[in-house]
């Protein structure tokens, strides 16, 4: 099976936050998504007539979105710049409107190399450009941290949903699974793929997010040289609290 398809197809119907990037990035073009992907955010970017570069160092990924950006019109492929490069070796010629990281990937950055990147995003910004980055919310992250440490005998992956797999029509489960590490939370997707005879073949898709609070995520931003720092708790703008969805931060250069 394909792992990147697999990711496309189970995250495809989340479109919740798709507003949200394009209220937010209108006129502060040329906009560059970190950690672009296969495109769920960058692909309705450009069909808003934003200019979009997205960087990705997941090869797969960037292959499959520029596959999908040959299918589109050339207007939109003439938008489109998709670029395998980890963005702290990224060497643009021109500046950005707007630096967004959505999709949950910000916290997949441990310390040192998210102090970087950030130090680096704020170089590529033109003046008073914007970053936004949408994360976990870090006090929820840290309360499934404790409990996995405090449970002895865990329970397995969580069956989340469910798809029939494009190529062969048989059903994928999608399942999650959450391991207390060192200093972050593993996150596990289980892809299983149901054939008629019972074999069933097993996609892992596996990531980091490392434990970090909200006054270090400040503190980080002021420290660069960020003003106007907001935090939002979802994709509607409402006030950050500890029980909200998400953290969503947001600095002007």
């Amino acid at each position: 099976m394909n792992k990147t398809n697999l990711v496309k197809i189970h995250h495809a119907d989340y479109l919740d936050d798709i507003p949200f990037w394009v209220s937010r990035t209108e006129g502060k073009e040329p906009i560059l998504e970190v950690g672009c992907g296969h495109g769920r955010v960058a692909l309705p970017l450009l069909a808003a007539g934003r200019e979009v570069v997205g960087l990705d160092i997941d090869l797969p990924a960037i292959q499959s979105l520029r596959d999908e950006l040959g299918k589109k019109e050339l207007d939109i492929q003439n938008r489109a710049r998709i670029i395998h490069e980890n963005i702290v070796n990224f060497k643009p010629e021109d500046s950005f409107g707007a630096v967004i990281i959505p999709c949950n990937t910000y916290t997949t950055f441990p310390l040192e190399e998210r102090q970087s990147i950030i130090s680096k995003i704020y170089q590529l910004l033109a003046p008073d450009g914007v970053f936004t980055a949408s994360m976990p919310n870090p006090v929820q992250l840290r309360f499934f941290y404790g409990d996995l440490m405090e449970n002895s005998d865990p329970e397995g992956p969580d069956l989340e949903t469910s798809f029939l797999h494009p190529d062969t029509g048989y059903p994928v489960q999608v399942s999650s699974s959450l391991t207390a590490r060192e200093k972050s939370l593993g996150w596990d997707w289980i892809y299983d793929h149901l054939h008629p005879d019972g074999q069933v073949e097993r996609v892992v898709q596996s990531t980091e997010h490392y434990l970090t609070n909200l006054e270090t995520y400040l503190k980080e931003l002021d420290e660069i040289g960020f003003e106007k720092i907001q935090t939002m708790g979802d994709f509607e703008e409402s006030p950050y609290s500890e029980d909200s969805p998400y953290l969503i931060l947001v600095g002007i250069k």
